[in-house]
């Protein structure tokens, strides 16, 4: 039996392409250039199913552009008689009624679409305008046609467009597609040309976090094989994963020219070439062959030894390996060996004065209705601005008996957390299940969408009005306010204290306010010891 069983085999059918991206790999360009027949891939597809057989390798079309070829369904035809299972990976952009029509002829699997963004980011990277409505019309044909088995689309995160991943999500879960999958940029072909699109901590960090948010939701996220990120024997990295680059170990290639290759994104270097098809016997070579690939120690460098991490990470992945220093070009110690300092961070020394005298430039002269807590100094102050106490007084209905407070209402508290002060910024009103006038039903969807929320708001706070801008950073979740309305007992339940507790361990200081908006009774808890805090409601 083979020790190194081919999994997945690509062919790369063209190096053209209709679009220009700023992080192509191949560089690839509308210039035609050496091109196998259609022939010669029959002939290589007949080759591996004689000889490792059809069931347990993945065939994936890739280039270029694919859908260039306008002999690529004679391949796939081809590939699918022999008893291959087949996916495309594509821009996108030339799927019509008649592509649509051929892939379903020739059983086409899987499909990977390329979608960088929103449509003006999007154009912008790939140099094509219209191409974004292309696209996502694409995608609503595809899901119509409702033969394909898996429909995927790929995100290149850059600086200039991890901002909109939020807004791309939601885009995507609407199209129902079936994953959304993420790769950060990384420098090789004509993304060298582009340094300042390059990721940093904080970026790496942002997906990692936007990874973990949305693992239970209606769209699977899921990680490239691109770096390894921290994993060990017994725990995965942040994205969910044990690192392994399979380049010539499980994965091979056949490229536009026919050079026997590993992974197609690699450096097309003369000593990484295995043969050439046109010349040698691919399933020989595949035994054979790929000796450096197979060599565990392929890319240990010098500044590798040592290394603690060297047992995971064996050099990280070959497609971003110098050859000519010697060294990776992307190091999770290097990167990562440091804390970062995020914007949180930086203001944690932000004090009471510093956040009213803001607020003051903003709002002018300002009221307070301020709640202190009845036995003991409170540890931490809970100040809202004045658009937030209006905008809680308003959901609620304060001082009023309004027909829709008599029965239990929540919202969520989204702002910034200090060192001892928590900012509620935004009021986020919250749909509950089986209300009554003392109890209400949330659950993991509830959750869900007061993220969306936050992420939306993040997104816009930079184009919304003044009176919402600061310079304290991205807004997170803080904390509920929930009623006890009517003649309801003004306390915390045994059931809010348990759930405080449980919110505090999954979101960290949290906050838990209660209010009775008849009697315009409130008071604010947080922390683990669900203890009174010092609640302060800012209005004009």
């Amino acid at each position: 039996m083979n020790k190194y069983p081919l999994h997945t085999l690509f062919f790369e059918v063209t190096s053209r392409c209709n679009a220009l991206c700023d992080h192509c790999g191949s560089r690839c360009t509308a210039i035609k250039k050496d091109e196998l027949s259609a022939d010669v891939f029959q002939r290589v597809l007949s080759d591996v199913a004689k000889n490792f057989g059809t069931k347990t390798i993945m065939l994936n079309i890739t280039g270029g552009e694919p859908l260039i070829r306008r002999d690529l369904f004679d391949i796939t035809s081809y590939a699918d008689k022999l008893g291959f299972k087949w996916g495309l990976v594509t821009n996108g952009m030339l799927i019509t009624d008649d592509v649509i029509s051929k892939m379903r002829e020739t059983h086409m699997s899987t499909i990977t679409i390329s979608l960088d963004g929103m449509k003006k980011t999007h154009e912008e990277f790939r140099h094509v305008p219209g191409s974004f409505d292309k696209i996502i019309l694409a995608i609503e044909k595809l899901k119509k046609a409702n033969f394909v088995e898996h429909i995927q689309v790929t995100f290149i995160a850059t600086k200039k467009n991890i901002s909109e991943l939020p807004e791309v999500y939601r885009l995507l879960t609407m199209l129902g597609i079936d994953s959304l999958r993420i790769s950060g940029i990384d420098p090789i072909g004509r993304a060298k040309d582009n340094e300042e699109l390059m990721l940093s901590q904080e970026d790496y960090l942002f997906l990692f976090d936007f990874m973990k948010k949305h693992q239970e939701g209606p769209l699977q996220v899921v990680w490239s094989c691109t770096h390894y990120f921290g994993n060990t024997d017994i725990t995965p990295d942040p994205t969910g994963k044990k690192f392994t680059c399979e380049t010539g170990i499980h994965i091979a290639s056949v490229l536009s020219n026919g050079d026997i290759f590993g992974c197609p994104n690699i450096p097309r270097r003369k000593e990484l070439i295995q043969g050439n098809v046109l010349e040698d016997d691919f399933c020989k070579i595949w035994n054979t062959g790929f000796q450096f690939y197979r060599n565990p120690d392929r890319t240990k460098s010098e500044q590798c030894g040592g290394c603690k991490y060297w047992k995971y990470c064996k050099g990280d992945s070959f497609h971003t390996f110098d050859f000519e220093r010697g060294v990776p070009q992307f190091c999770y110690k290097d990167l990562f060996s440091s804390t970062p300092m995020l914007l949180a961070d930086k203001i944690q020394d932000v004090s009471f004065d510093d956040i009213i005298s803001l607020l003051s430039s903003k709002n002018g002269v300002m009221k307070h209705l301020t709640i202190k807590p009845a036995n003991r100094k409170a540890s931490r102050t809970v100040l809202f601005t004045p658009q937030a106490t209006k905008d809680l007084f308003s959901i609620f209905h304060y001082g009023e008996k309004h027909p829709s407070n008599l029965y239990e209402q929540l919202v969520a508290l989204i702002g910034n957390r200090f060192s001892d002060i928590s900012l509620v910024k935004y009021i986020i009103p919250v749909t509950l299940y089986n209300r009554a006038g003392n109890m209400a039903v949330l659950n993991e969807f509830c959750i869900s969408q007061i993220m969306d929320e936050i992420s939306i708001i993040n997104e816009n706070s930079s184009s919304s009005d003044p009176i919402y801008q600061d310079s304290f950073g991205n807004v997170q979740f803080l904390g509920f306010a929930h009623s006890h309305p009517g003649e309801t007992d003004f306390r915390f339940s045994t059931n809010d204290t348990k759930n405080h507790e449980d919110f505090v361990d999954r979101f960290s200081d949290f906050i838990s306010i209660i209010l009775n908006p008849q009697k315009q009774k409130i008071v604010c808890f947080s922390g683990k010891d669900c203890v009174q805090a010092k609640l302060m409601l800012l209005y004009k």
